[in-house]
């Protein structure tokens, strides 16, 4: 399990590199074509489009889980009723998420666009309603993926999907504008997601849908899980997805494009995290069925996410500066004061990944939409307030405060309701965390500036030679000596085991 845990961590990190690199190459190819207004407009519809593939309910958390615990106990006929009955499931969520779309391009002055933006973007999110409808139809799929701890698959057609995206896109941007970046997605999603299917088919032979296991029962256990994850799930998406309709509300699109670069740093930032620490989900929900004891598996968990965390977060405030400019030009030189606020706020929300993982095994999650609806409740008048007092570093402010209160204290405090556990450790880390990434990003930035870093070639070097060093100083400053061990005892297993594959 350690073995398959490891693969999928390495898999989903490549993915996410891969994922990075073609951001990197497409933003500022997208700038020079699109223009900042375009590149807003885009951002906002894919932004749109978000709302809408994670409007799900909370459905794909217990899809995930009946998977797993069917697998577990090697039940194929329970297999293949949650997995036809979620797919009934997820047939029906995705056409009414259309249908609520395709109500929304009837009164697109909700978006906060006006002028010929405003038909162009009616008319590419009536196109994209494919996309909607198929993310909602691969949920399955992934949940399948997961029980089985391939999660390496899942990131091989990501990182495939990022790849054809992005050569789709270099091909028909320059003759087709904007809607070469449509055309570009869906052929990436229809290529991918006819792979997923293959694939799932031959992970497991005996995986198939059929209309006769599709079960009203099994429907209902699905909703008695995810019962509490709906609203959730709503108000999660409605909070997450805010930022750029305040920011075209109360400034423009070139404003949106601006806050974008740094929401993608971070983004991407995040997403290298989630690489490492995401592939626990389905262990914890092995031991919640269980019902072993994971205190020691969340310590270890948080412990890593924080150690991840701050050697990402280190680089991003060292180098984002620099790196802004040279990827997209001074004129988004801004974006990298939005971007020392940002990564406190993505330092906060990682804090309590596992914890939140946990009570969602152990279905200990029904507050978690009470606490949902404050952040949205607190975050967006504040982001609104401060954004008038303060521009786009005001939104980012308003963040940071959001989840420094419900991230660091609210949230735990729910999890230590249901589990007694010791948090007084991973707290000590995370404070030295937040130490160190200010400390050590700041003062690198500004030697950057000192030594006049300001060619690739020059940035490059200056991070080969300081990524080893931030990692070495997290190392011994975030790791107790037992979890190190463990670590090192893990990479030199998969080591050797790729030189025995030689």
């Amino acid at each position: 399990m350690k073995k398959l845990l490891l693969k999928s961590s390495i898999f989903r990190f490549l993915e996410r590199a891969i994922v990075v690199l073609t951001s990197l190459l497409l933003t500022p190819y997208l700038i020079s074509v699109l223009g900042t207004t375009n590149y807003g407009l885009w951002i906002l519809i894919l932004s749109i489009l978000g709302w809408f593939n994670v409007v799900d309910l909370g459905f794909p958390q217990a899809v995930q889980r009946q998977i797993v615990q069917a697998l577990e106990l090697k039940d194929t006929q329970r297999v293949n009723m949650v997995f036809s009955t979620s797919l009934v499931l997820f047939a029906v969520l995705g056409l009414a998420s259309v249908l609520i779309m395709a109500g929304l391009t009837q009164v697109p002055a909700v978006f906060g666009v006006t002028g010929p933006e405003q038909l162009t973007l009616v008319h590419i999110l009536l196109v994209l309603a494919v996309k909607v409808l198929w993310g909602f139809l691969m949920n399955p799929f992934h949940g399948f993926f997961a029980g089985l701890l391939r999660f390496d698959i899942d990131a091989n057609l990501s990182s495939l999907n990022a790849i054809v995206k992005a050569l789709l896109v270099f091909w028909l941007i320059s003759d087709l504008n904007i809607w070469g970046a449509v055309v570009a997605t869906l052929a990436a999603d229809i290529i991918t997601n006819l792979l997923k299917v293959f694939y799932a088919k031959r992970l497991f032979p005996s995986l198939s849908f059929k209309i006769s296991l599709v079960n009203l029962d099994e429907i209902k256990s699905l909703f008695s899980y995810s019962k509490h994850l709906v609203l959730n799930g709503i108000i999660s998406t409605i909070g997450s997805r805010a930022a750029p309709i305040i920011i075209t509300k109360l400034f423009d699109l070139p404003s949106l494009a601006i806050q974008q670069i740094s929401s993608n740093l971070v983004m991407h930032g995040q997403a290298f995290i989630g690489t490492i620490t995401g592939v626990f989900s389905p262990i914890y929900n092995k031991m919640a069925a269980k019902k072993q004891n994971m205190e020691n598996i969340f310590v270890q968990t948080t412990t890593i996410n924080i150690f991840v965390s701050t050697v990402l977060n280190i680089s991003l405030l060292m180098f984002g500066k620099v790196f802004i400019v040279l990827w997209v030009g001074d004129e988004f030189e801004y974006s990298y004061s939005i971007l020392c606020f940002a990564v406190f706020s993505t330092i906060c929300s990682g804090f309590n990944t596992s914890a939140n993982s946990i009570l969602l095994a152990q279905a200990n999650h029904k507050l978690l939409s009470a606490i949902s609806f404050c952040i949205v409740a607190f975050n967006i008048p504040m982001s609104i307030y401060l954004g008038l007092e303060y521009g786009l570093i005001g939104i980012a402010m308003s963040g940071a405060l959001t989840n420094l209160i419900f991230n660091i204290y609210v949230k735990m405090a729910l999890f230590r309701k249901y589990n007694n556990y010791k948090t007084k450790a991973i707290y000590i880390q995370l404070f030295t965390s937040i130490f160190l990434v200010y400390c050590l990003g700041l003062s690198g930035a500004y030697a950057l500036e000192y030594f006049a870093i300001n060619t690739w070639l020059t940035l490059i070097v200056s991070g080969a030679i300081t990524f080893p060093f931030i990692i070495l100083v997290c190392w011994f400053m975030l790791l107790n000596k037992p979890l190190r061990v463990m670590i090192f005892n893990l990479l030199s297993d998969k080591l050797n085991l790729g030189k025995g594959s030689e």
